[in-house]
Order: structure tokens, then C-alpha cells, then sequence
């Protein structure tokens, strides 16, 4: 078994800065987990703590049924994949993926095996005997890769080892790295910032900020049910329209207010009333699920009326921003119905798609059970 179990980590480094704050973590026996979230949430700083690169302030890692907070790097039974690769420059492919089995002794035979096999499933079997200069961004990742695949370690981790690589390459290589976890079936934890490399490889994600995780769950899950407001923003592109106001009764009708937005709510959202007594909340919506509409349909509601200030032209799709007074929200609108620039614009939105948050706590709003 190969889970990996962190139990309330903590890092601090000197000057009181706290890099990661009480993570708790299961990551289940042959699961691709990725950690996302911007820079400086404290991901990278996980994932060398699991490795043992970092040393915890408090709390226990486990890998399988061992407590590994005092054994070394190398007893840990764990391969890491790096951003910048670290070949050695005058070492051929082969050399690189066999340093490691050297240095633990292995014999030649067990050698050959393994980096011949490692290089089969990368595909990169007619480069053994290049040199790492000769070799193009996404075949050094590879020859990273088959370096700790060789290992046969019980856990491997990826420290965002697509980033040094152009748009199209990336593409290429996230799916090369689920392919390989497949075929491999090993538990694997992946950190990147990238929210679409999170999305479209993790089996679950934990998204993470300023040292605290924020949710973990199945993306979609994620993406559908943000548990907060920061969640909500930074899962998603375009990002979430958010909009800060306060709900109040008017006329006996229950009413969302901002400095750009006026909107009645519906009867279906009263509970926001015993949900959130002070008022304060965040209204959310995806542009996917904003309209650019005549009239709202049955079940949406107005969200805007305003002027288009700019539109983005993607071929099949275009993303749409609207000036509503200050604010600016974004809508997403089929490739051959955009408008243009200046045009008098309604924003509807499906009452099912709404986000509701506490603008102070950031949390979701959920209709109270019972």
C-alpha cells in the first residue's frame, strides 16, 4: 500500500512567516492527487515535506503504515520530478536515468533492465546515448521522468515539471503523465498553479491558499460547488463574476444590492435571511452561465443591463465584458453571435447557477438543513 497521510503539517520559517498551516491530507493508494493554487499557497513547500527536502514544524506524514518524519530523503521510498529537470550536462540519457541505481548498488543487469524498460514506455528509447543539450524541452522532461521511474518507488511527486515548456507541449506532456499513471498504477501527487493542469489530470485536487487548503474534491465537484469565494475566482477561465452587495427586504420583497447591481431575488433564495443574518454576501455566476439575453427565460433572473466594452473573438466562442457603472462581468457567447464593442447589452443568469457566498467569512451559502 502506498497511501501517503499528512496529519495537521505545519512549516514555519524564520521571522514567523507560516508556509503551511495544519494541512491535513489523504492521498488514497494509486490516486493522482494535484495540489493547485497560486504562487507562495504553500504547495511546493507539501510536497517537499512528504519528500523530506523540508523539515516540519508539527504534525506527522505517513507513507504506507510508516511514520517517516525522522528517515532521510533517500528512505522514504519516494521519487521527485523537478521544474528544471537537474540533468547532469556531460552524462548521457542513459548515464542520468542509471545514476541513481548505481549509487544504491544495483547490478549491471538490474540496471539495464530497468532504464530500458523506463525508456520504452516514454518512447524515448533512440535517445540513450544523446547528452541532455542535444535533447528538445519535452524529451529532457521525459528523461526526468524515466529517472524516477527506474527507482520503482512506492510514491512519486511532481514539483510543476511542465512549466519551462511552450502551450502546445504541455498539452502533450499532462496527458503523457496520466497515460503513465495508468499504466504504472502508483500513487502520484502533482503541484502545479496551472487550474486547467489541475482540472484535466487530478482524480481529485486540493486547492490550496496562503498555506490553508481551501477544499478537496473530484474537479468537477470543485469547479460546481466552489466552497468559497477564493475557490469559486480562482477555479475557472474567465474567472467567476463575483459581486459584493447586501440582501435586504424592500417592499417586502427580498432584494440584492451593489454599487452596479440591483436584483430581486427570488422566493427560492429566502433562506439567505437565516443563512446570512448580517446581509453581507458575494452573488456569483460563471460566464458560461450568463446570457446575453432580450428578456430573462423562465427560471433565470436579470442580472444586468449594461454596455459591451470589450469582446474577445476565440472562433468557436467569444468572452464578452460588460460594463455594468464600475463593475465590469464577463459572459461567454457562441463564436457566430458575438456583439460588438458599444452595444447595449442584458446579462440573465439561471437561478440553479447562482453562487451565493458570506462576503465576510468568503464561505458558501447553503439552504439550512432540517
Amino acid at each position: 500500500m502506498a497511501e501517503v497521510v499528512l496529519k495537521g503539517i505545519t512549516k514555519r520559517f524564520g521571522g514567523g512567516v507560516v508556509a503551511v498551516d495544519n494541512v491535513s491530507l489523504h492521498v488514497n493508494d494509486k490516486e493522482l492527487l494535484v495540489l493547485v493554487g497560486p504562487s507562495g499557497c504553500g504547495k511546493t513547500t507539501v510536497l517537499r515535506i512528504i519528500a523530506g527536502l523540508e523539515q516540519l514544524t508539527e504534525g506527522d506524514v505517513y507513507v504506507g503504515d510508516r511514520l517517516v518524519n525522522d528517515m532521510t530523503p533517500k528512505d522514504r521510498d519516494i521519487a521527485m520530478v523537478f521544474q528544471n529537470y537537474a540533468l547532469y550536462p556531460h552524462m548521457t540519457v542513459y548515464d542520468n536515468m542509471a545514476f541513481g541505481l548505481r549509487l544504491r548498488k544495483f547490478s549491471k543487469e538490474e540496471i539495464e533492465k530497468r532504464v530500458r524498460d523506463a525508456a520504452e514506455i516514454l518512447e524515448i528509447a533512440p535517445l540513450l546515448s544523446r547528452k541532455p543539450k542535444e535533447l528538445s524541452g519535452g524529451q529532457r522532461q521525459r528523461v526526468a521522468v524515466g529517472r524516477a521511474i527506474v527507482r520503482h518507488p512506492l510514491v512519486f511527486l511532481f514539483d510543476e515539471p511542465l512549466s519551462n515548456l511552450d502551450a502546445r507541449l504541455r498539452v502533450q506532456m499532462r496527458a503523457e503523465i496520466v497515460k503513465l499513471h495508468a499504466r504504472l498504477g502508483v500513487t502520484m501527487i502533482y503541484v502545479t498553479h496551472d487550474q486547467t493542469e489541475a482540472m484535466t489530470m487530478g482524480q481529485r485536487i486540493v486547492v490550496m491558499h496562503k498555506g490553508i487548503v481551501r477544499q478537496v474534491d473530484e474537479p468537477l465537484e470543485v469547479y460546481r460547488k466552489p466552497a468559497d469565494a477564493f475557490v469559486a475566482g480562482f477555479i475557472g477561465t474567465p474567472s467567476m463574476n463575483l459581486i459584493k452587495g447586501r440582501a435586504e427586504e424592500t417592499n417586502g420583497k427580498l432584494v440584492f444590492k451593489s454599487a452596479s447591481v440591483s436584483v430581486e431575488l427570488p422566493q427560492e433564495l429566502g433562506y439567505l435571511r437565516e443563512a446570512c443574518p448580517h446581509g453581507e454576501i458575494l452573488l456569483g455566476a460563471r460566464p458560461e452561465d450568463v446570457a446575453m439575453v432580450e428578456s430573462p427565460e423562465a427560471g433565470s433572473i436579470e442580472l444586468a443591463r449594461g454596455s459591451v466594452e470589450l469582446v474577445e473573438a476565440l472562433g468557436s466562442e467569444g468572452v464578452v465584458h460588460v460594463s455594468v457603472g464600475k463593475a465590469v462581468l464577463v459572459s461567454k457567447a457562441p463564436g457566430e453571435s458575438l456583439p460588438v464593442r458599444g452595444d447595449a447589452v442584458t446579462l440573465s443568469v439561471p437561478l440553479s447557477r447562482i453562487h451565493l457566498f458570506d462576503a465576510k467569512s468568503e464561505a458558501r451559502l447553503v439552504r439550512p438543513t432540517g
